[in-house]
């Protein structure tokens, strides 16, 4: 079969509950010539695993399905292990509580076959639940639909900062070693996709709205420990001192820089215990926002909030606790 294969959608799933199977049942309607699909169970301890199993015996097509297992090892791992087992020319992300929109599979193959781009990118729709997606205002990275070289089209990417890994399809021979940092649950995205523009030279945006994201309470985002903000920055650090993409050209390392800074002082905002924040977390901050204070990237509002961190900060604590404080007494 791998001879037909042109793009491999990749699923991890662990525990995913009522959202699986709607899109199990979008995937039946984009499963077609060309596609398979790489479902990925990372040591599911509710009933994910059995729903995947009725939902490929039930399938008309089980043999564009591959069904891996392996003990719970995080998001990462387990996309890597689809990675390694995809058939495809092309490899594409889907996350197991979003949807498939119509045209999914046709638009992605139109333009594989026509145009053979490094990457291809695509619009999305966010929604709470199904019955709003049809009302959902379309997203897009760019403003322009078609072709263009990826040099030309990734300092947008890098200032809008959305790495979300279904938002974008690989030539898997342009990046045969791509993987995600294992062991990284949150932000591992951030970390690993922009090794894809460094490799990719030709990038197809495809400006449709084709992809369904459900945010919801349980979305990584919302469940942020102040360990993980720690791997940021961490990865901020390494960044700066040109420990990895030392190869990045230097409009895009400073975006990226500028971004991660503003992403860090968020996180920190909103899993900080304490009424002042960590000196080396200022510090670092502080030394991006100094840098970065006449480069693009950043609007005045943010390079302040960066320049001021503890300002910001203690606002931001005592807001938080006039807000408790008012919930209390309603």
């Amino acid at each position: 079969m791998s001879s037909d294969v042109l793009l491999s959608l990749i699923i991890p799933f662990y525990n995913v509950g009522m959202h699986f199977k709607p899109l199990l049942d979008s995937l039946s309607r984009q499963l077609i010539e060309g596609v398979e699909v790489v479902l990925v169970c990372d040591g599911a301890t509710d009933n994910s695993l059995a729903v995947a199993q009725q939902h490929l015996a039930a399938s008309p097509s089980p043999q564009r399905y591959q069904l891996l297992q392996q003990a719970n090892a995080g998001v990462s791992a387990a996309r890597n292990l689809g990675i390694q087992h995809a058939r495809g020319s092309y490899i594409g992300f889907v996350d197991a509580d979003d949807v498939l929109l119509d045209g999914y599979s046709e638009q992605l193959l139109s333009v594989i076959r026509q145009y053979q781009p490094d990457l291809i990118e695509l619009g999305f729709k966010r929604f709470v639940e199904l019955p709003m997606l049809s009302e959902a205002k379309p997203r897009y990275l760019h403003r322009h639909h078609g072709m263009r070289s990826c040099m030309q089209m990734a300092p947008a990417v890098f200032k809008a900062n959305r790495w979300y890994p279904w938002m974008r399809v690989y030539r898997k021979a342009m990046a045969p070693d791509f993987c995600f940092p294992h062991g990284v649950a949150f932000c591992e995205d951030l970390m690993a996709l922009p090794a894809l523009y460094q490799q990719a030279k030709t990038l197809y945006h495809l400006r449709l709205p084709l992809y369904g994201y459900r945010v919801h309470g349980s979305n990584a985002t919302s469940n942020v420990c102040s360990e993980q903000v720690e791997t940021i920055r961490q990865f901020s650090l390494a960044l700066e001192r040109r420990q990895c993409y030392q190869n990045m050209p230097e409009l895009w390392r400073s975006l990226f820089q500028a971004r991660l800074a503003y992403l860090l002082f968020q996180l920190w905002k909103d899993t900080g215990r304490d009424e002042t924040m960590p000196a080396v977390m200022r510090r670092q901050l502080q030394s991006i926002a100094r840098r970065h204070w006449f480069k693009p990237g950043l609007s005045l509002r943010k390079k302040l909030h960066l320049t001021f961190p503890d300002h910001f900060y203690r606002l931001d604590r005592r807001q938080h606790k006039l807000d408790c404080v008012s919930g209390m007494k309603n």
